[in-house]
C-alpha cells in the first residue's frame, strides 16, 4: 500500500472484487493525512523547478519550455527505471506514444514532409513522454510534492506571467479594471496562476470533505464562465459534479453512470442557459459573446460546440480524403479549400478572402486526436484510442480512493480529456505529463484492490 493512498475497503462478496460505497466515510484520516507529507525532500525541490519551469521558455526554432530542460537534467540525476517496473500503466502510456511516432514516421515519409515538421511533430510524443517519466519518479518517491508544484506554478505565472501568450496585456495592471476593459485579460494574465492556486486550496479545504472541495471548484466555475474563460469554467464545473458524486458513494457502475449522467446534463443545461443569458447581456462584444450571436439558437450548446470548435467541421473530411497515412506533419493546405471551409463555418471570410490575405495555411485540426487522425492517419488513430483507453481506465478507479490529493487529480484528469478533443498536440508536452503522472501513482492500489462490476 503507498503511503499517500487509502482505498476504501469493504467485505467483499466471492463472486469478485466490489467495495461498497458507504463502508468508510469520504475524507482523509489524520494518519493518511500525515503519511501523504512525510518523505524524501528532493522530489519537492524538483517540482518546484519543474512548476516554475513552466513560466520561462527559450526559442530555438521550436519553443522550450524551462520544465522540459528540468525534466531532461532531473533523468540524467534520479533513479527513473523503477518506475516502468512498478507501474505498468505507464508502459502503456508510453507504448502509446511509441505508436504515435512510429505513426509519424510513415506518414512523413508517404507524403514527403519536411523533416523539420516531422521532427517538430516527433519531439512532442518524445518530450511529453520524458517529462512524464520525470515526474512520475518524483511523485512515486513523494506525492505531495504534486502540491509544491502548483504553488510553484502559481507563484511562477504570477509573476512572470505565461509565456505562450507573450507579453500580451503586459501594459495593463493587474486590477479590476483591466478585467471590465477586455476579459481576455483575465485568461490570459489571471487564468493561468489563478487555476493551479485553485487546486491547491481545493486539496487543502476538501482533504476532511470532498464536498468542501467540491464547492470551491463549483464557486470557481461560476466566476470563471462569469469572466469568459469558458474552457477552464467548465473543467471545474466537470470537477465539482465528479467530486460531489464521490461525496455520495457514486461508483463506476451501468446504473449509477446513467443517474449521474442525467443529473449532470439536466444541472449543466441550466448552468448553460444562465451563461448564455449573463454572456449576451453584460459580454455581448467579447470573443464568446460573438460566437453566441452568430448562432441560429445560442441555447443549442452542441451548435456552440461546432461554432466555437470549427474544425471538427474540417477534421471527418480531411480524413476521410487520406485515411491511410493522413496528410503528414504540419501538413499544408495548399489550395486552401479546407480552410475557407473552416473560416466559412464562422462567417469570417467572402469569396476573395485568399486574393486578400495571401500566406501559408495548414490544415485546420486544432484538436489533438483530430490532428494525428489528420497528420498521421489511421495507425495515429490506433495510438490515440489506445492511449484514451488507458486513461480511462485509470479515471474509473479514482472513485475508490481516499487521497488529500483527490481534488487536484480530478481536475487534472478534466483538464486532460478537454485538450484530448480541443487543444493542439502541443498539450502533451505542457499539461500532460503531471496530470498523467498523478493519475498514474494515484490510481495504482485502486487497480489491484478494486474492480467494477455491472
Amino acid at each position: 500500500m503507498e503511503v499517500y493512498t487509502a482505498i476504501r475497503r469493504a467485505p467483499m462478496p466471492i463472486d469478485g472484487l466490489q467495495m461498497d460505497a458507504q463502508a468508510v466515510p469520504r475524507y482523509v484520516p489524520r494518519e493518511i493525512e500525515r503519511s501523504a507529507i512525510r518523505g524524501p525532500v528532493w522530489p519537492h525541490v524538483l517540482m518546484a523547478l519543474f512548476g516554475a519551469g513552466w513560466a520561462v521558455s527559450f526559442d530555438f526554432g521550436v519553443r522550450i519550455y524551462g520544465a522540459e530542460i528540468v525534466s531532461i537534467l532531473g533523468l540524467l540525476l534520479i533513479r527513473w527505471r523503477p518506475v516502468f517496473i512498478r507501474y505498468p500503466m505507464l508502459r502503456r502510456i508510453l507504448a502509446a506514444y511509441s505508436l504515435w511516432v512510429l505513426a509519424i514516421v510513415i506518414s512523413d515519409i508517404v507524403n514527403g514532409s519536411a523533416l523539420f515538421d516531422s521532427a517538430r511533430n516527433m519531439a512532442t510524443p518524445i518530450i511529453g513522454g520524458a517529462s512524464l517519466v520525470c515526474v512520475l519518479s518524483a511523485l512515486s518517491r513523494n506525492p505531495s510534492a504534486l502540491m509544491t508544484f502548483l504553488a510553484a506554478t502559481a507563484i511562477a505565472k504570477g509573476i512572470l506571467g505565461e509565456p505562450a501568450y507573450g507579453d500580451a496585456f503586459a501594459d495593463l495592471s493587474m486590477s479590476w479594471e483591466s478585467i471590465q476593459q477586455d476579459t481576455n485579460f483575465f485568461k490570459v494574465r489571471i487564468d493561468p496562476f489563478l487555476t493551479p492556486a485553485l487546486l491547491l486550496l481545493a486539496c487543502w479545504i476538501g482533504r476532511r470533505n470532498l464536498l468542501r472541495a467540491a464547492i470551491v471548484f463549483a464557486v470557481a466555475s461560476i466566476g470563471y464562465f462569469a469572466l469568459d474563460s469558458r474552457s477552464s469554467g467548465f473543467v471545474f464545473f466537470l470537477s465539482a459534479l465528479t467530486l460531489a458524486a464521490f461525496h455520495t458513494g457514486f461508483r463506476p457502475r451501468p446504473a449509477q453512470i446513467v443517474v449521474a449522467g442525467a443529473v449532470a446534463s439536466l444541472i449543466g443545461y441550466v448552468g448553460f442557459v444562465a451563461y448564455v443569458n449573463h454572456t449576451l447581456v453584460y459580454n455581448p462584444y467579447g470573443h464568446n459573446g460573438k460566437q453566441l450571436q452568430r448562432m441560429e439558437n445560442p441555447y443549442n450548446p452542441l451548435e456552440l460546440l461546432l461554432e466555437g470548435r470549427s474544425q471538427w467541421t474540417v477534421i471527418p473530411t480531411a480524413f476521410a480524403e487520406r485515411p491511410l497515412f493522413g496528410w503528414g506533419s504540419w501538413a499544408e493546405d495548399e489550395d486552401g479549400r479546407f480552410t475557407y471551409m473552416l473560416l466559412k463555418q464562422i462567417d469570417e471570410i467572402d469569396y476573395n478572402y485568399f486574393e486578400l490575405k495571401p500566406g501559408r495555411f495548414y490544415m485546420p485540426a486544432h484538436s489533438l486526436i483530430g490532428a494525428t487522425v489528420v497528420w498521421s492517419g489511421l495507425l495515429g488513430f490506433v495510438a490515440m484510442a489506445w492511449f484514451l483507453r488507458s486513461v480511462w481506465t485509470m479515471s474509473l478507479r479514482l472513485s475508490g480512493i481516499v487521497s488529500p490529493l483527490l481534488p487536484a487529480v480530478v481536475a487534472l484528469l478534466m483538464l486532460l480529456l478537454l485538450h484530448y478533443f480541443f487543444s493542439p498536440p502541443m498539450v502533451v508536452r505542457l499539461n500532460y505529463p503531471v496530470a498523467l503522472a498523478a493519475l498514474i501513482a494515484l490510481t495504482r492500489d485502486a487497480a489491484r484492490a478494486y474492480r467494477p462490476t455491472a
